[in-house]
């Protein structure tokens, strides 16, 4: 582990640089994302002048190997750092909260964005489109919102977080401690939240349930709501998320978790009783969850390359035409990997970020630069003209998060 201390405190986008002590034998400053502080961390006390412990990763960018702290620790905290309360009686809306424990509030006024930590919310933690009043505190080198008060709530424009509270973020500890053990953490970079892949199924498993009929369950007496998560127990118990309706009087989306129930619970059985809601369903056709290998496959080009930062960082000399060259001509041997083994296509449902509609695509390996090593998984869409399009190509984590919403995928090439 490196030494150092920073440059500044945390600026209002979330970073900062750290001056290495002279034993690391890097010279110039390293940069540091909030996001890598470790877990239990405060993030308030990363100030100007504050000796910190980390760990060194090399990342390529613009050509260049560029040097950036991981896991970074407070050691000791410089005294003359002060801060002040600027300015008192802001408003504002909640931007987004992370697990970690910090976000970010747009004052409505200025549109100015503040950094909030834990330490500055009563409850520790505040919810996406929370409105809260709070004061401005300065020190040396940012601003941030200091001494946070809830006292309303608006949607946010997404039907996860505008429909269910699920409360402090540590929830999926809860769900991952009662289902079957499985890893919900990215394996190539893991995150610094361990259940990233695991948040990411429970609200996607609820937009999809939202758009089913009878998918999600409301008690007779309309006091509380529940939805098949989709994951078992060890003894294979369907786990079902409950919710209770939030009092009138109280901000916040109209449902709030209660807990997370096997099927045998007794509180659920007598709020469910025999008709527990029903699993989500991604597809009409079984045919969409394989390749048929007669069908063509072609490579969207143009669109393959849009993103040279998926790509492993020993090709980064190359450029988007390159890229896609590359891509294109490694097409058919993740085909002919399919024909030894169909499993080796693996389905997911893909949401437009942009429309919200979701569709069903396989997920093809795509080795560039060993044929015994994948490094990425291509997307693939099957068109009415019976024709398959390679749309863009995914790392693999991101690509495991967006299978493991219909399933837990054969570890052959694709794993957690």
């Amino acid at each position: 582990m490196a030494q150092g201390t920073l440059s500044s405190n945390f600026n209002d986008r979330g970073f900062t640089f750290i001056r290495p002590e002279e034993s690391s034998g890097i010279s110039k400053d390293i940069f540091l994302h909030i996001r890598w502080i470790e877990s239990g961390q405060d993030a308030s006390k990363f100030v100007r002048g504050a000796t910190v412990e980390f760990e060194i990763e090399m990342v390529h960018k613009n050509g260049e190997e560029k040097p950036q702290a991981r896991n970074v620790r407070l050691l000791s905290v410089e005294d003359s750092t002060s801060s002040t309360v600027h300015s008192t009686g802001h408003r504002g809306v909640v931007k987004f909260w992370l697990p970690q424990g910090y976000g970010f509030i747009v004052d409505e006024g200025s549109s100015d964005e503040f950094y909030a930590g834990a330490i500055s919310v009563p409850s520790r933690y505040l919810r996406q489109g929370d409105i809260v009043q709070f004061d401005v505190e300065k020190t040396r080198d940012r601003s941030q919102a200091v001494n946070v008060t809830l006292v309303g709530w608006q949607e946010a424009g997404d039907r996860f977080t505008d429909n269910l509270d699920l409360g402090h973020p540590k929830w999926p500890a809860r769900l991952a401690e009662l289902a079957e053990k499985e890893p919900w953490n990215y394996e190539e970079k893991p995150a610094k939240d361990e259940f990233v892949i695991l948040r990411s199924y429970v609200k996607y498993t609820f937009l999809r349930l939202h758009e089913l009929p009878g998918h999600l369950a409301v008690s007779h007496d309309g006091s509380h709501l529940a939805f098949n998560t989709g994951l078992v127990t060890p003894f294979q118990e369907e786990i079902f998320a409950l919710f209770t309706q939030r009092p009138a009087t109280k901000p916040g989306p109209p449902w709030l978790l209660r807990s997370f129930e096997k099927a045998s619970s007794v509180a659920f059985l007598k709020l469910f009783g025999g008709n527990p809601p029903p699993l989500a369903w991604y597809y009409d056709d079984a045919s969409q969850l394989v390749l048929d290998t007669a069908l063509p496959l072609n490579v969207s080009v143009e669109h393959v390359p849009h993103d040279p930062k998926r790509f492993p960082s020993a090709l980064s000399t190359l450029g988007p035409q390159d890229l896609a060259g590359l891509v294109n001509s490694k097409a058919p041997e993740a085909v002919e990997r399919v024909r030894r083994n169909y499993k080796t296509a693996i389905p997911q449902f893909y949401r437009d970020g942009k429309t919200g509609q979701g569709k069903m695509q396989v997920l093809l390996p795509v080795a560039l630069l060993r044929r015994d090593q994948v490094e990425l998984a291509l997307a693939v869409d099957r068109l009415e003209s019976h024709v398959y399009l390679g749309r863009t190509v995914l790392t693999l984590d991101w690509a495991y998060n967006n299978a493991r919403l219909l399933t837990r995928p054969d570890r052959d090439w694709l794993r957690p």
